[in-house]
């Protein structure tokens, strides 16, 4: 997958489809995947579909269809803040379970910095990373269930009753 896009010190967005809350890595960037869209070609919106037909003998994939992924940034490869923002045409490469614990482990100690603006900004993204990283690792399960609970409980106390 390569960028398409770079919204702003915290997005951007890649070619290709992806699974939300996939941990990633562009650049010197570690990013998770928060929504998948599809997008047609300009072009298709503005003809009518026989001459979309008659254009697709010529351009084959004219009207497929085209997923992109967008990414929340959530720290640097050393886990702090990120300085170098990934560029348009950089590689995202989809970080195994191996190099999700050595990014979440600093120190010898788990470490997770971007948790409190991932619940702030999207609460079932930071659930969905949690539960990711609960089953990475069990040792820590208590923790987890601490760091869930907060986010039931946030989501709870915005609901009217």
């Amino acid at each position: 997958m390569k960028i398409v896009r770079v919204d702003s010190k915290k997005w951007f967005e890649a070619e290709g489809e992806l699974s939300i809350g996939e941990f990633v890595r562009a650049g010197d960037v570690i990013a998770i995947s928060a929504e998948v869209h599809q997008e047609e070609d300009e072009i298709v919106k503005y003809l009518s579909k026989g001459d979309v037909e008659r254009i697709k003998a010529f351009l084959p994939d004219l009207g497929e269809p085209k997923f992109k992924t967008r990414f929340i940034i959530l720290m640097d490869i050393d886990g702090k803040e990120p300085r170098n923002l990934p560029k348009i045409g950089d590689e995202v490469e989809i970080l195994d379970e191996r190099e999700v614990a050595e990014v979440h482990f600093r120190k010898g100690k788990l470490s997770l910095p971007y948790l409190p603006y991932l619940m702030r900004n999207d609460r079932n993204l930071a659930r969905i990373a949690v539960l990711k990283l609960m089953d990475l690792f069990p040792e820590y399960r208590e923790i987890f269930d601490v760091i869930l609970a907060e986010i039931e409980y946030s989501l709870l106390r915005e609901v009217d009753l």
